[in-house]
């Protein structure tokens, strides 16, 4: 067993300084690179998010077949309420209308997309907690796989929230913001981002369940987030160049190509 304050705190850090890190990489980019391809970038670190969320919970017991009982509906039903729910809280603020949305509701659709993406980190904090707490290595590295899987985890919390930073790029397009608002703005949705991980990890040390549930529900609420990142791509009220798809395309490769890269750490 690792003591809870060492493992908390290796934990907060290693989820909250890349976060932070990946917020303010990928707003700031926003000046130099159009929100639109941003959006493309961390639509492609989407895809292969959601593969791992998915993967978390079973891929939702589907190789149960029909005979899955209650745990098999459990994670199907999580799912299906994690993907209403914020079609349902978000109805009114244009989730199909990009131009309608934009520089119309203030921080409150990245926020909305920060607690979508962040809830997955439910199940990652609540595996990361009861390892801590029933590993006998005395190493918090060597008990969750050595120097390889902290660098894929610091790299993939540094990816993720990127999804959080295009969205604020594109749905505060337009709003005038200070350093001083744009940092504040950061911190404020890199916290939300993390909050989830951090209370998986401080219940599951104690606690012990099932985290299939947790990233079956996180599968389901990512989905409002990829919708987001879509929209911007397919404005009606401007045309692009032909070779805009090209861009687009190469920009999605890259966001792919970056989360992909950095799960390779963890598979060596």
């Amino acid at each position: 067993m690792i003591g809870f304050a060492e493992s908390f705190l290796s934990w907060l850090a290693a989820t909250l300084i890349p976060g932070f890190v990946g917020l303010i990489v990928l707003t700031w980019a926003n000046k130099l690179v159009a929100a639109r391809y941003l959006a493309a970038f961390a639509f492609g670190i989407f895809l292969w998010f959601f593969v791992d969320t998915i993967g978390g919970s079973a891929t939702l017991d589907v190789n149960s077949g029909f005979a899955g009982g209650t745990a098999q509906a459990g994670v199907v039903v999580l799912f299906v309420i994690g993907l209403l729910f914020f079609l349902w809280i978000d109805r009114n603020r244009n989730i199909f209308s990009t131009d309608a949305a934009i520089g119309k509701y203030g921080l409150s659709i990245p926020v909305l997309v920060a607690i979508a993406v962040g809830i997955h980190g439910l199940g990652e904090g609540a595996a990361f907690g009861s390892t801590a707490y029933s590993t006998l290595s005395t190493s918090l590295l060597d008990a969750f796989g050595g120097v390889s899987a902290g660098v894929a985890y610091v790299l993939h919390k540094g990816l993720e929230p990127m999804m959080i930073g295009a969205c604020y790029s594109v749905y505060l397009a337009g709003q005038s913001r200070s350093t001083g608002r744009w940092l504040r703005d950061v911190f404020i949705l890199g916290l939300i981002f993390t909050i989830p991980s951090l209370l998986g990890a401080i219940t599951s040390y104690y606690i012990n369940y099932d985290t299939t549930y947790f990233f079956a529900l996180g599968t389901g609420t990512s989905i409002y987030a990829a919708m987001r990142l879509l929209a911007p791509l397919f404005k009606a009220s401007e045309t692009f160049p032909s070779r805009d798809s090209i861009r687009i395309g190469v920009s999605l490769v890259l966001g792919f190509l970056a989360i992909y890269f950095s799960a390779l750490f963890h598979s060596g």
